[in-house]
C-alpha cells in the first residue's frame, strides 16, 4: 500500500472512510462473487474437493476453516465451531452441490476418522480421504521416535534454539551462512525437526567456520556450556553428521510424495512404493536399519492413509498406466472397480464404463491410440492430458 502511495503524483486523495465503507467494498464483495461463480462453473463440470483444516482460537474451541479445490483452484468457504462437525461437513456438502463434490479431505484423528465413515454411509458417491501431508507427519512423529533419530534431532533443536536466543550468535551465524536461517523447530509439525537437520547439513561448512572463527573463540559465548555443546555437535562427524545425513536424505523423498504445487493424489500410491524403494537404497539394503521406517510407513499407511481413490487414480494416471513395469494386481483393480461403481455418471451402465476403461488400458479407439496421446503421457499433468482430449477428467 505504501508503495503504491509514494508512485502518486502529488495532490492523491485518499479515499474517505465512507467511500471505503460504501462504494468501494460493495465492488470488492462483488468481484469475489464474480471470482466464485467461475469456480463454480467448474465445479459442475470438473468436480472437485471439500478441504477441512482445523486450529484452536485462543477460548480453546476447535474451528475449521472449509476450503473446495478443483482445477481452477482453491476457495475459502467458511469457518465454523466443530462441535457438530458432520452436520457442518454435510452443510458445506450442499452449499456446494452433492453431485459436484468428488471427495471429503478430513484430519486423521478418532473422531474425524469416524465423520469420514459416517459421511460415506449418507453421500455413498462420495469418498472420504485423511490427509495424505498430515498422515506422512505423522509418520515422521513416529520415526523421530526411534532413540537414535531422537538423539539427533535433539542435539539439532539444542544448536538452534542456543543460536535463535541470543541475537549477536544469530547475527554471527547469519553472516557466515550468507543470510541463510537454519529451519527452526516447530511444535506440532514435526516434519520442521527434519527440514532443520537438513538445513543444519546445508550449511555445515560456514557453521564450522563460524565456531573456529576469531569472533567466536574471543566471545563470552564460547565459553558457556551450552555454547560448548553447540561447538561439540557441529565437530561431531560420526555422532552427529552421520546419522543426521541418514535420516535427511530418506525422509526428503518422503516428504516429496505430498509437498508441491501440482495435484498429488495420482501419485500418492506410486510416490509411497518409490519413497520405500529409495529409503532401501540409501541404506544400502541394510534391513536393520531401513526395516523399522518401513514397519512405520507402512503402518500409517495400510490402517489410516490408503483409500481405493488412491490406487484408481494411480491406474488412470496415464504416466504410470503406461510403464512397462506396472502392475495392476488385485489391490489396483479392487479400488479401482470401487471408484467406478461410486461414481459412475447417472444413466451409464457399469459395461459401458468397463468398456471405456478398456479402451483407455490398450491405448486404443479414436482419442488413446493417437500419437499425441501418447507422447503427452509423460509430459502433461494427468488432468491436462484428459482436458486436452475433451474428456471427463477422473479428477486426478
Amino acid at each position: 500500500m505504501v508503495d503504491a502511495i509514494t508512485i502518486c503524483e502529488a495532490g492523491f486523495k485518499a479515499p474517505s472512510e465512507s467511500d471505503l465503507r460504501g462504494p468501494i467494498l460493495s465492488q470488492m464483495v462483488d468481484d469475489v462473487k464474480k471470482d466464485l461463480d467461475e469456480q463454480c462453473q467448474i465445479w459442475s463440470t470438473k468436480g472437485c474437493t471439500i478441504m477441512t483444516n482445523g486450529w484452536t482460537d485462543r477460548r480453546n474451541r476447535t474451528l475449521l476453516n472449509f476450503l473446495v479445490s478443483s482445477t481452477g483452484g482453491t476457495v475459502f468457504i467458511k469457518s465454523i465451531d466443530a462441535s457438530y462437525l458432520c452436520e457442518q461437513i454435510e452443510e458445506v456438502i450442499e452449499d456446494v452441490g452433492e453431485e459436484n463434490v468428488v471427495q471429503v479431505v478430513i484430519d486423521n484423528a478418532t473422531n474425524y476418522v469416524a465423520v469420514g465413515r459416517l459421511l460415506m454411509e449418507r453421500h455413498p458417491s462420495i469418498v472420504w480421504t485423511p490427509c495424505a501431508a498430515h498422515c506422512i507427519d505423522l509418520m515422521l512423529e513416529d520415526i523421530g521416535k526411534i532413540p537414535w533419530v531422537k538423539r539427533c534431532v535433539e542435539r539439532a533443536r539444542n544448536v538452534c534454539k542456543f543460536v535463535y536466543n541470543h541475537s549477536w550468535v544469530l547475527a554471527l551465524m547469519r553472516q557466515y551462512t550468507e543470510q541463510k536461517e537454519l529451519a527452526r523447530p516447530g511444535i506440532t509439525r514435526f516434519a520442521t525437526n527434519f527440514l532443520t537437520l537438513q538445513s543444519m547439513l546445508r550449511s555445515k561448512s560456514a557453521l564450522r567456520r563460524m565456531i573456529v572463527g576469531e569472533e567466536w573463540s574471543s566471545s563470552s559465548y564460547a565459553t558457556t556450556l551450552a555454547g560448548k555443546d553447540m561447538a561439540d555437535c557441529i565437530f561431531d562427524e560420526q555422532g552427529f553428521w552421520v546419522p543426521c545425513d541418514e535420516i535427511v536424505k530418506p525422509l526428503v523423498v518422503l516428504l516429496r510424495v505430498v509437498d508441491g504445487d501440482k495435484p498429488t493424489m495420482g501419485y500418492i500410491n506410486e510416490g509411497m512404493d518409490r519413497a520405500k524403494e529409495a529409503i532401501r537404497f540409501i541404506y544400502g539394503g541394510d534391513e536393520s536399519k531401513y526395516g523399522p521406517i518401513w514397519e512405520i510407513i507402512d503402518r500409517r499407511w495400510h490402517h489410516q492413509l490408503h483409500r481405493p481413490i488412491h490406487v484408481a487414480t494411480y491406474y488412470l494416471n496415464p504416466t504410470f498406466r503406461f510403464i512397462p513395469s506396472f502392475k495392476a494386481d488385485v489391490e489396483v483393480l479392487n479400488g479401482l472397480y470401487e471408484i467406478m461403481e461410486k461414481m459412475g455418471p447417472a444413466g451409464t451402465s457399469q459395461i459401458d464404463l468397463f468398456r471405456e476403461l478398456q479402451l483407455f488400458s490398450d491405448a486404443q479407439g479414436e482419442t488413446f491410440s493417437r500419437l499425441v496421446a501418447k507422447d503427452g503421457r509423460t509430459t502433461m499433468m494427468p488432468d491436462h492430458w484428459w482436458n486436452f482430449f475433451g474428456l471427463e477428467t477422473p479428477n486426478i
